[in-house]
């Protein structure tokens, strides 16, 4: 029978009809079906779609958890323990299914607005772009789902009865092709905003939909169009790398910086809140709310320990250093981070720093990455870029060459190498180290979490796998669709 997992499913997926409003501080309710003819009930079918990116087990939790405690600098604490050692265990395979649940939740939020989209009497300006922006997100989804998983069922309709559950497993590179047409329709369609006002803060601009595009052009790489769209978003001069960190970060209502570009927004009320300083503090320092302290530095990891100079303003900005912060650590604990403090939270679901998807020094750095490998190496422009974050993070002006700090006379390797650091330092916490190990050289992806002390990874640990009860309760699905190794 197949019935039960579709009825747990359909009953997550009618949650779109009443959800938290993502890029806006007021909590709204869907407005009934006869009411999505008008742009006020449009409007409320796409915020449901942005609802998505707050689910608790994807941007909220589980997705960007896994991700981090993956990354060789990391170890988890408790249930996250053997995470953290590349040793899944039942409780964090079942944290990676509701992650695979959430993010398929919000795929079919977007699905939902794309399907009703065409029917709507609807200003066609406004029409547009609200497809745009659902195309973009759905497009986003598939990105995180097909990195994390490989290939999946590529689900492009809502699911609106019981003929919609089973479908079969598309390849990779049959998603990745999802995926690029998703964000060249929306933004061709010359129908995505430039910017938005605070009202809006959190939805998705043309510059939003560009630079996912350029990070999966470089993941599939095809870094010639990546350094193209990364450069274009450079040369527009919107953007500059905001020089105090803790603006960027900052857990204000309202905050925002100069190098901003798409963010999950957070407010500090019930479960609206960001989680993760929950999973990264003491409550002793009043960091956050709650206290769980699972998120801990390896420190075996060469990134971290080796690397690092302590003159970059971004290590004690990430790291707990002061005499204080050192205090409340153990040998069970030696380390944590604190990229994110909010001493004003409402609790552990409700700290209000938003949280970066993408921001000014991705593009930097994604260009210079994909400019380096274009050109076999890196040029001055791949320099000046990648070199924009170093000395943001030194504390320095951002555009004076200084031959202190700066990179120079690399080849390919030690380039590539540097990039690889910036991006470790810049975003920690912010999901993303594990994925550029996917995309290193393996054998070198290989020396850096053997390094760290990863003895218990194995080749299969590169994708996740495929929920238990998606092979069971999908008819078009079988054992042999499950990734190798599980």
């Amino acid at each position: 029978m197949k019935t039960k997992y579709f009825l747990v499913l359909l009953g997550t997926l009618l949650a779109i009809t009443s959800c938290e409003d993502v890029y806006t501080e007021e909590p709204f309710t869907f407005l009934p079906p006869e009411s999505l003819g008008s742009e006020e009930g449009a409007l409320a079918l796409l915020k449901g779609a942005y609802a998505g990116l707050q689910l608790r087990s994807y941007y909220q939790q589980d997705f960007v958890l896994q991700a981090e405690m993956r990354s060789e600098y990391m170890n988890g604490r408790g249930s996250y323990l053997p995470v953290g050692r590349y040793d899944l265990d039942p409780r964090n395979i079942g944290r990676i299914d509701d992650a695979w649940e959430a993010m398929f939740n919000a795929v079919n939020r977007a699905n939902t607005v794309i399907a009703s989209l065409p029917d709507l009497d609807l200003d066609e300006g406004i029409k547009a772009q609200f497809m745009a922006e659902a195309k973009a997100l759905r497009g986003l989804h598939y990105f995180n789902i097909v990195r994390s998983w490989g290939g999946v069922p590529l689900r492009l309709e809502p699911i609106e009865g019981l003929g919609g559950v089973g479908i079969p497993k598309s390849s990779p590179e049959e998603v990745y092709a999802q995926v690029e047409q998703d964000l060249i329709d929306a933004i061709n369609s010359n129908a995505l905003a430039e910017s938005f006002g605070a009202s809006d803060e959190g939805r998705l601009t043309l510059d939003g939909a560009r630079v996912i595009l350029a990070h999966v052009y470089l993941t599939l790489g095809q870094y010639s169009e990546s350094e193209a769209i990364a450069k274009g978003i450079i040369d527009s001069g919107r953007y500059t790398l905001e020089l105090d960190l803790p603006t960027v970060f900052s857990p204000e209502p309202g905050a925002t910086h100069s190098g901003e570009i798409f963010s999950v927004t957070w407010i500090r009320n019930g479960s609206q809140g960001m989680r993760l300083p929950s999973f990264m503090h003491n409550t002793a320092l009043g960091y956050s709310s709650a206290g769980f302290r699972v998120c801990l530095r390896n420190l075996n990891a060469p990134i971290i320990n080796e690397g690092w100079d302590e003159a970059d303003l971004r290590k004690n900005f990430n790291l707990y250093n002061t005499p204080e912060e050192v205090a409340v650590l153990s040998a069970a604990i030696p380390g944590l981070f604190k990229k994110y403090i909010d001493r004003n939270g409402a609790g552990q679901n409700a700290h209000g720093n938003d949280q970066p998807i993408y921001r000014y020094a991705d593009i930097l750095t994604i260009y210079a990455w994909a400019n380096a490998m274009a050109n076999n190496g890196p040029t001055p422009d791949a320099y000046e870029a990648l070199n924009q974050v170093r000395r943001r993070g030194y504390g320095v002006s951002v555009t004076t060459p200084n031959a202190a700090i700066d990179y120079a006379g690399l080849d390919l390797d030690g380039f590539m190498d540097a990039v690889w650091n910036e991006r470790a330092w810049e975003f920690i916490m912010e999901g993303k180290r594990w994925y550029d190990l996917q995309l290193m050289p393996r054998d070198k992806a290989l020396a850096l979490i053997n390094e760290a002390g990863g003895e218990f990874f194995e080749d299969r640990d590169w994708l996740y796998p495929i929920p238990r009860q998606e092979i069971d309760n999908n008819d078009q699905l079988t054992n042999a669709d499950q990734n190798p190794g599980y």
